[in-house]
């Protein structure tokens, strides 16, 4: 796996170049546009100037965590937050928020776009949607969903304290193999909760 570092004034981003990624990219953007997920959806990115966007939220509340030992690890590594991943999550969240059901398994509908894209006649896998190839695994990756009241869990640090003490969980939050990371967050007006994805990456070893 190829990470190229931008540097931007607030952020350091990561842009993830995997098999396929790069040039379905703006696939990604487009089609979510063309989709007008703002009939059932809210999109949670940026909070007024004065609080941090849930990129820097994120990265703040992860890299707090595996700074120190937890019940499942010692102290890991930090990871960095990752634009193209922002999309994968993002894609899977609206499509979660869209059809108001929770789960790490793409819905298979339109708003399923890797699914769309790579003509699966079922929902995609996490692990789909970061290599954007069918029952691709080249790239390590993990995923954890959770639906929420609204107006609670607001921010990133309340959800990522919340997995961080569940065993399983925290395995993946710690892993020291995951170098970059993204989150999304979506109001449904479907059912008024809100939808959030957390996703990790690094490099999977060749044996």
């Amino acid at each position: 796996m190829s990470i190229k570092i931008l540097l931007s004034s607030t952020i350091v981003v990561a842009t993830l170049n995997a098999q396929n990624l790069q040039t379905t990219q703006e696939n990604y953007k487009n089609t979510i546009t063309n989709s007008n997920p703002t009939q059932a959806v809210t999109i949670a990115q940026k909070s007024p100037k004065h609080k941090l966007t849930i990129a820097q939220a994120t990265i703040l509340a992860i890299n707090s965590i595996r700074s120190k030992p937890q019940i499942c690890s010692k102290a890991s590594t930090p990871v960095r937050w990752n634009n193209s991943l922002y999309q994968v999550t993002k894609e899977h969240t609206i499509d979660m928020a869209i059809t108001g059901k929770l789960s790490h398994n793409g819905s298979g509908t339109k708003s399923d776009i890797t699914a769309k894209n790579l003509g699966l006649n079922r929902g995609s896998y996490f692990y789909e949607r970061v290599n954007q190839a069918k029952d691709s695994k080249k790239i390590l990756s993990s995923e954890l969903v959770i639906r929420t009241d609204k107006d609670s869990y607001k921010k990133p640090k309340d959800l990522i304290n919340y997995w961080i003490a569940k065993q399983e969980d925290c395995k993946i939050l710690m892993d020291p193999r995951f170098t970059d990371v993204a989150m999304s967050k979506v109001i449904s007006n479907r059912d008024n909760k809100a939808y959030w994805t957390l996703m990790l990456v690094g490099a999977r070893k060749n044996k």
